[in-house]
């Protein structure tokens, strides 16, 4: 599943991209992943010119001139790749918009996904509550999410309405690093536990967003990133010995 490395390297390149392009057609293969009818997708978006490509959390929200946006989410994993002029998408496409100078990209799911319609006054009731992004978080933001919490930290951490973008594939990574057990109560965190969990989740998407995410994920461009188990300390690894003390690493 995308989490936010994935979708910040998508957002940077479709914003190098494909920023400034004129939408002259779209396709729509699958219903069941839209919010409104296929029809209305290709009446509203012919003509419209992408102004800009956001990433927020494990959604993509793409923006058009006339302040229409396309929120896309890749669900249990899937692609949106580039389209040169030469290129037809790929028979599992399940959506495909194509600019008037002839190029465009696709979007595909491994399993389930969304690509949702958000006209310029409506609120996006998947996206709307999402908690902010932990790259542009302040210490003291963070520190006041999780302080004016209870449960256990992994739950607060994968809660999207409080933290957005985080998933399993690098929480156990983000806990590792900060030295702080992921089943432990928010109460009985230290400060300097949670400044280590903060900086943790900080470093450890900075690494992959430079290694062009997981190597479970393709780019804007089809390529795979270059973040893999090998990258990380504990991560899938489980009966191996701990980098740290030896032991055996144990799943949980």
């Amino acid at each position: 599943m995308p989490e936010l490395p994935e979708i910040y390297v998508i957002a940077d390149q479709m914003s190098k991209t494909v920023k400034g392009r004129v939408v002259d057609n779209c396709f729509l293969m699958q219903e069941k992943c839209l919010n409104r009818p296929a029809v209305y997708y290709k009446n509203k978006l012919s003509g419209e010119k992408i102004e800009q490509v956001i990433p927020l959390g494990k959604w993509l929200e793409i923006l058009f001139s006339s302040n229409i946006r396309l929120l896309v989410n890749l669900g249990m994993g899937g692609e949106i790749c580039f389209l040169e002029k030469e290129n037809n998408a790929p028979e599992k496409s399940r959506f495909i918009m194509k600019f008037k100078d002839g190029t465009g990209f696709y979007v595909s799911f491994w399993w389930f996904g969304y690509i949702h319609f958000v006209g310029p006054d409506e609120f996006h009731k998947m996206t709307v509550d999402l908690g902010p992004d932990p790259m542009e978080m302040e210490f003291s933001e963070f520190e006041s999410h999780v302080r004016n919490s209870k449960g256990i930290i992994k739950n607060f951490l994968l809660n999207q309405k409080k933290i957005r973008g985080i998933g399993n594939y690098y929480a156990q990574e983000i806990f590792f690093r900060a030295g702080v057990h992921p089943l432990k109560k928010i109460e009985n965190i230290s400060d300097k536990e949670l400044l280590n969990l903060y900086q943790s989740i900080k470093d450890v998407f900075k690494q992959s967003v430079r290694m062009n995410s997981s190597s479970y994920e393709k780019d804007f461009f089809g390529r795979k990133g270059l973040y893999m188990t090998e990258s990380m300390g504990v991560g899938y690894k489980a009966g191996k010995p701990c980098p740290k003390c030896g032991t055996n690493i144990e799943k949980i």
